[in-house]
């Protein structure tokens, strides 16, 4: 990604660009892209020591540029300010998903489904609840208070 925005020098460039321009198209996919020009440009036009009025038309500059909204636009430059680089926050869970159903679980739905043939979701579920209350079988206590759809899912999964 090469934008010659570095050549836009004072505010009135800014200011012109603006008017006589629609949206340019960020042919970028990662977002580490966008940020990076987004710091240069908050850098280049010293954004902390800008008037308010400029400081807006630097923010409309930034959307109109990486195609942000403004309250992402915003978010990036309050980062900026606090941090002094920007990066992307988005990342994995800090606390997953316990995984609840295991490969017992499928083993014993895959026991159910070659017993009775692989009958309706809320039939098989029935027969899990029946084995653990019923027959008191202790290894069908998790499969006893599984939801119907989620019951589709371990059909579908690998294991």
């Amino acid at each position: 990604m090469n934008l010659k925005t570095q050549q836009l020098s004072g505010l009135e460039q800014v200011r012109s660009f603006m008017a006589g321009t629609d949206a340019v198209p960020f042919t970028t996919q990662a977002h580490q892209d966008r940020y990076q020009w987004a710091a240069l440009s908050l850098k280049q036009f010293a954004y902390e020591r800008l008037r308010r009025a400029e400081r807006g038309l630097i923010v409309r500059f930034l959307c109109k540029v990486t195609g942000y909204s403004r309250a992402p636009a915003t978010r990036l430059i309050a980062q900026w300010r606090c941090r002094g680089r920007l990066t992307d926050r988005r990342g994995p869970p800090a606390a997953p998903f316990a995984k609840h159903y295991g490969a017992i679980e499928l083993r014993l739905l895959a026991q159910i489904d070659s017993l009775h043939g692989t009958l309706s979701g809320p039939a098989t579920k029935k027969l899990a609840e029946r084995a653990f209350t019923v027959y008191k079988q202790p290894h069908y206590e998790t499969l006893a208070g599984i939801s119907v759809s989620h019951l589709y899912n371990l059909r579908r999964s690998n294991g």
